[in-house]
């Protein structure tokens, strides 16, 4: 399914109660999901179809990326992007949940609409980084702009810092998106992403809000984890130890489970620490 932006075609999916694919009415609020920088809505399969069965379920391809068009959007519009989906399906509440880059989107958008955010999930997610961290983040994505031979080179340290295994099956799908990745444009967005100081505006956010960490992701330092607990008011945490940047495809039963757990109790004020290692 697709929907105009300032001219251009935005890409999304949407299932289960109340959505293209579903019928009747849904057990909670719908739940949106927010892909990572060179990421796209399939990264959520395993999200889709647990969720679809109770929940209207949204996974949008954020500007640029998987079937969306929009690579001249700047970061800091994304969220009125999905303000612009929102108002397309005509949702008045949802809940959202992103990984690191997608995240930083959701508390955007929780933070400049409160009304429509009912529950915010950050998965991974940073605000800033130490400057030894930056700069080392900074050379990773310099091999980007080194054309193929280099991107090669970023995806491997890429995967090795987000605690991939070399013999999985993410590692190999992930190698294979290669062939279709614009190095250019998700170098240039890498640099709006570190440019952008969303700290005053996440001290906004008045949703319920739960973190959620993989215990050996080497991508986000833990700092950036306990950093967000610090500026969001209403907020639970969650770390799964054995997992790494992409918890939601290492092991989606027990990243389901803390997403479960924390969405039927999304009330201001109530406490919300998901049982999950």
């Amino acid at each position: 399914m697709f929907f105009q932006h300032d001219g251009h075609r935005i890409h999304f999916t949407d299932d289960g109660p109340g959505g293209g694919a579903g019928e009747g009415e849904g057990e909670g609020d719908a739940l949106l999901f927010l892909h990572g920088l060179g990421g796209n809505a399939l990264n959520w399969t395993y999200q889709r179809q647990h969720f679809a069965s109770r929940r209207r379920v949204i996974c949008l391809d954020l500007p640029g990326h998987g079937k969306s068009e929009g690579k001249s959007i700047p970061f800091l519009d994304f969220g009125d992007v999905v303000e612009g989906l929102i108002d397309h399906l005509g949702i008045d509440r949802l809940a959202v949940c992103g990984l690191s880059k997608g995240a930083r989107v959701g508390l955007q958008l929780a933070a400049r609409s409160p009304d429509r955010v009912s529950a915010a999930i950050a998965v991974n997610a940073f605000l800033h980084l130490s400057p030894a961290d930056e700069a080392a983040r900074f050379a990773l994505y310099d091999l980007l702009l080194r054309g193929d031979e280099g991107k090669a080179i970023w995806a491997t340290r890429l995967l090795t810092q987000m605690a991939v295994p070399e013999d999985s099956r993410i590692h190999r799908g992930f190698m294979r998106s290669l062939e279709t990745l614009d190095g250019a444009f998700i170098r240039a967005l890498f640099q709006q992403i570190m440019d952008a100081d969303q700290r005053p505006e996440v001290t906004g956010v008045r949703s319920p809000t739960l973190l959620l960490r993989g215990g050996k992701d080497g991508l986000v330092p833990a700092y950036c984890h306990d950093e967000l607990q610090s500026l969001i008011p209403d907020c639970a945490s969650v770390v799964l130890e054995d997992c790494g940047h992409l918890p939601y495809l290492e092991s989606p039963e027990r990243f389901n489970l803390a997403l479960e757990n924390f969405l039927p109790r999304s009330v201001s004020g109530q406490s919300r620490q998901a049982p999950i290692r």
